[in-house]
Formats: structure tokens, sequence, C-alpha cells
């Protein structure tokens, strides 16, 4: 076996011949970003080899691809192709520029009216042991309108609990079965966003309708792919199993610390949440995925399902229930349900639109409570793959960049810190400056001018843009913007903007008939909305119109969790969302093509 060592983490790991770099990190606990899920498409996962080289393989086609002879003569290669073919010790250094930093997580979002009419209810009794003919029977008399049953632990604890002759206890009722008895009032919910990228969750008091804790975590299938294609390719090769495993362990890791914190119990869990895209709402149940890999993309189940949580390994309560509200297709899941439940944008008759740009981005265009929605492939470029210094938000990235008529570049870092890469809200900042400036003609082409210094001639021989010098970042090296990114953003705006139409056209409206558009999620958060219309990202219409909703998926779920009415709203919401399969329909590659460009105006 061969010992590799990595620094500065001072962590090791033992591998055999075969293992690669990135798989021995990862396995060990240092999070190594790679965007394409090992697959050497991003150039990411870049390590320096500080000794033993001689036990690993030479560098690969496409490493040279995506290194530069000097790096790789400097002993830089990508983790997911370094393989061990010699026992031998190993040191690797990680550069910060590598390392998956501690993301900005985005857990707050807009609810427009909050609502408190929960199936997890806490009623009084008293318990007595002067009972005529049973305990529970007297239960049963004093609210016999409620047609009431008993769980098993229910059972149990009533007889632990009458040791007096009379005790006043709560019953914990979910619709009209008591889970359980018990003489404290915590009475707890939990409401969970899983994202392809994070998870959002808020731990809910239930009788009070308030939010005790909320926290997040990097969704741990990452590691297998960084988009719902990577990790359905992964589950068709090697099962679903393992990512159901961590989608439920990292829940599971989320409510015990949110209870910690607060010093309660997660047996105090009674209930809990889940929203996601098809593909999560499929490995938090173990479902196969195959079925989603092939057109029509068809779920196995879309409709909303109550389960008992412990079914699937949930560390909550023993008789905790599990709701996961509907999906509408594919690949528009139950997310995009709490997302128009959290902002209503069902309740409104005008034209609205509602967007969550991502890897694959939901498109939902409204009117007169009519939807159409469809999903995009828009691809990870807004979350930083496929961009030479593309990253996700996090310590140390520029989240905003301004760019004036002479090349001058201003910008604005997370955390204050030394740059060491670009958000996508960043990246769109820099492509409508320059389309702006003149820098950047309408085709997307870097144009040469003698007077800009910040723009030269790169590596690959084309055109790229400085947008920090390395004497200003974290990683020793300028921070450009390459014409290979702006073409991959153009791709993505692209395939969005081609969405948007054909929706529009199925509902007979133009950009200018919007009323509102809702931007939700992290990527939408961050973005400056004037930019993205500058470059079509987003339909031209006023921008006091655009409403930034933050992350209304999680919120909705908690509005879920708490109100029986949004449970129905939602199954109703579902019959009336028709679903569009874009590359189904004639017009597609026509409307591509025509949204690659950017706006002239």
């Amino acid at each position: 076996m061969s010992s590799i060592k990595f620094v500065p983490d001072e962590k090791h790991a033992v591998c055999k011949i075969g293992d690669n770099l990135l798989d021995a990190a990862r396995r060990i606990g240092i999070e190594i970003i790679g965007p394409c899920g090992g697959k050497a498409l991003c150039g990411k996962c870049i390590v320096k080899i500080v000794a033993g080289e001689g036990a690993l393989n030479s560098p690969t086609d496409e490493e040279k691809l995506a290194l530069s002879r000097k790096r790789i003569s400097e002993g830089y290669r990508l983790s997911c192709r370094c393989e061990v073919i010699r026992y031998e010790d190993i040191v690797v250094y990680i550069p910060p520029e590598t390392r998956a930093s501690e993301y900005v997580l985005l857990v707050e979002g807009q609810l427009v009216r909050e609502r408190h009419d929960p199936l997890l209810r806490d009623v009084k009794a008293v318990f007595s042991r002067r009972a005529r003919k049973s305990i529970v029977e007297n239960i049963l008399t004093t609210y016999r309108n409620m047609n009431i049953v008993f769980s098993l632990q229910a059972l149990r604890n009533i007889s632990s609990l009458v040791q007096d002759f009379e005790k006043e206890a709560t019953l914990v009722l979910h619709k009209k079965e008591v889970l359980d008895v018990k003489d404290d009032d915590n009475i707890l919910g939990f409401a969970i966003d899983i994202g392809t990228t994070k998870l959002a969750g808020y731990l809910v008091d239930i009788p009070k309708g308030k939010i005790l804790v909320t926290t997040s975590e990097i969704n741990p299938q990452i590691v297998y792919g960084e988009d719902v294609v990577s990790r359905i390719t992964y589950a068709i090769n090697n099962g679903v199993g393992t990512l159901h495993r961590k989608i439920v362990d990292c829940i599971n890791k989320m409510m015990e610390k949110a209870c910690k914190s607060i010093n309660l119990q997660v047996e105090d869990i009674y209930e809990i949440v889940a929203v996601g895209n098809s593909v999560m709402h499929h490995t938090l149940l173990g479902l196969d995925l195959k079925a989603l890999a092939y057109f029509p993309y068809t779920p196995v189940i879309k409709e909303p399902i109550y389960l008992k949580a412990s079914d699937l390994g949930f560390y909550a309560n023993r008789e905790a229930k599990l709701f996961l509200p509907p999906l509408v297709a594919g690949y528009i899941g139950s997310d995009v349900v709490a997302d128009i439940l959290a902002v209503e944008m069902h309740k409104v008759n005008s034209p609205s639109m509602l967007i969550d740009i991502g890897t694959n981005t939901e498109i939902v265009i409204g009117k007169d409570c009519r939807f159409f929605a469809c999903s995009t492939a828009s691809g990870p470029a807004f979350e930083g793959a496929h961009i030479k210094f593309g990253m996700r938000a996090a310590k140390g990235a520029i989240e905003r960049v301004d760019i004036s008529d002479y090349g001058d570049v201003r910008y604005t870092v997370i955390g204050g810190a030394r740059p060491i890469g670009l958000t996508g809200s960043a990246v769109v900042d820099a492509i409508a400056g320059l389309h702006s400036s003149g820098i950047l003609d309408y085709s997307g082409k870097l144009i040469k001018r003698e007077d800009i210094k910040r723009l030269r001639v790169g590596e690959d021989g084309l055109l790229e843009f400085v947008i920090a010098y390395k004497d200003e970042t974290a990683i020793g090296k300028d921070i450009v913007l390459t014409q290979k990114d702006v073409r991959e953003v153009q791709l993505a705006k692209a395939a969005i903007k081609c969405g948007v139409s054909i929706l529009m056209k199925k509902l007979g409206i133009n950009e200018e008939d919007l009323d509102v558009i809702y931007v939700a999620g992290a990527f939408g958060f961050f973005l400056n909305p004037i930019s993205a219309i500058r470059i079509g990202l987003l339909p031209k219409i006023d921008v006091g119109k655009i409403r930034i909703v933050g992350n209304t998926a999680g919120m909705g779920a908690r509005a879920i969790l708490l109100s029986e009415d949004m449970r129905k709203e939602a199954v109703e919401l579902v019959e009336r969302i028709e679903h569009v399969e874009l590359a189904a329909e004639p017009d597609f590659q026509k409307e591509f093509m025509a949204s690659m460009n950017i706006p002239k105006d």
C-alpha cells in the first residue's frame, strides 16, 4: 500500500494501485472541487505533487489539454487522473483554489403569507388509574369527537406515565393518530430543501409555528458529480444505494445538529417534510433512476407520499411521519411547487414568471391560473464549472464586477479576502460590462483593442480579459475571463432564453407582458438583474418588476409542514401545471440558435 500525505492538511490516506488522488482525498474528508464528477472535463481538481512522482502515472492527454506544459513540469496534475502505479510514499499539496471552500449557503427566502393549520397537534389529557374501564377508553370518551387511535409507542408511554393516580400529559396527534404521549411540550417538525448542491433545513416548533433553528450542508452526493445527470449515471453504474445513504445521513446530521444547538432531542421531531428535484426525490426514497435517464424521463411516482420516517432510517421519533409533496414531471420537482406556493404565484392572474437558475434551470410562466413549466439543461457554467477561474459562492470568490468604458475593473470579494476565483454572478457582470464597453461584440467575440491593457492573448491563442492581477489574488496568478468562458455562458444563457421564449409562445405573451419575474435560488440571490438583462439571461423588462426571492423552496417546505391546506394546494397546483419537454418542441433548435447572441441594445 502507498501512504499519501496531503498538505497543508497533514492528513494521510492509504491507497492501493489504481486509486486516484481525488478519491483518496475525499475518503479522508478532504473536499476537492470536481464539478464534472471526476471525468476530467472541468480542469478544477488541480493538485501539486511534492514527493513521490515516480509512484504515479504519467500525465494523461486530458491533463495536457487542461494544464499548460509549464504547470505540468512544476508538478501540477488533475487529481482525478493521477493514479498510483507503484507502492511508495507520496506527498500532495492542495492549492487554495482547488479546495472546496466553505460555501455561502442560502437558507432564507420570501414567504408571502404565514399559515398555521398543521397536521401535528398537541392535546392536553389527564390519565387516571381510577378509570372505570381502561385508561385509554377514558381518554377516548373525553375526546370522542376526534376519533383518535393510539400507536404502540403511545400506549407504552401511557403505561409508564400513570405511576401516580392521576397524571397530566401531552398527546402528540398526527391527523387522528396519537403518535406519542409525553410530559413535555416539545413537538418539533423539520422541513428540508434537498438541492443538488446544498441542503437547507428548518427546525420548527409546530404548536407555535416558529422556526427555532436553520441549518445547511453541502449535498454529500456532490462527490459523485455536481449535476443530476452525473448522479444518474453513477446510480445506473453503481446502484442508487450510496446516493440514498448520503442524503439520509446528511439530513440526520442536520437534525441532530439543530436539536443539540437548543438542547432538544431528535426524538422530539414528529414530522419531516422534504422537497427537491425529481432526482433528489428518487434518491431519498432509494428508487432506481433509470426511468429518469431516458426520454420521456418518467418518474417512478409523482404523487404526494406519506411514509414512516424510520422506514428511511431517519433519527427522528420512531413514530415520526415523512411527507413528500408531489412532483410535476421528470425534471420538475416538488421544489418548484414549493417555490410557487411560497411567493403565491398561483394566485397571480397577470403574466408572471418564476426561474431558478442552476445546472438544471427550472422555468414556470403563468397567466390566468394556467401554467407552463420546463427544465433547461443550462449546464454548470453559472455555478463555476467549465469557467477557467469559476467557483461557487465561497470566501475568496469575486461576486461583483464592474468594468468601465476604458476597461478599468472594480470588484467585490465574498468575505473581504484576496480573490481566488469568480462566481457565476461575477462572470455575468463581466460579460455585461465588456459588452457595454465595446470590448465584446453581440456575437460574444472579444475584440482586440490596443487601449485596453487588461485584454491580451491567452495560452490557447485566444483573447482573454484580466479581472484581477496576480499581485491582488491569493493564488499567485491572474484571474481572467477567457473567450471560452464567454462561449460557455452563451450556451447556458441560450438554453434558458430558449425555454423562456417557447413557454411565452405557449401562453401567447411577449417579454413586455410580464408583470413580475421571481428569481429564486442561490445563484439568483447573488445575480445583478441589470447584468442579467444586458446579456439576455432574463427578459428585458423594468428591473422594478424583478423580485429576488431567495430560497423559496425551503420556505415553501416549511409552509407545507405547518399547513394542511398548503398540502392540498400543492396537489391542486400540480394539476394546473403543463410540462413542456423542450427537446420535443419543433422550434427548439431555431429558438436556441436565436438565443445565443448578446442583445445589441
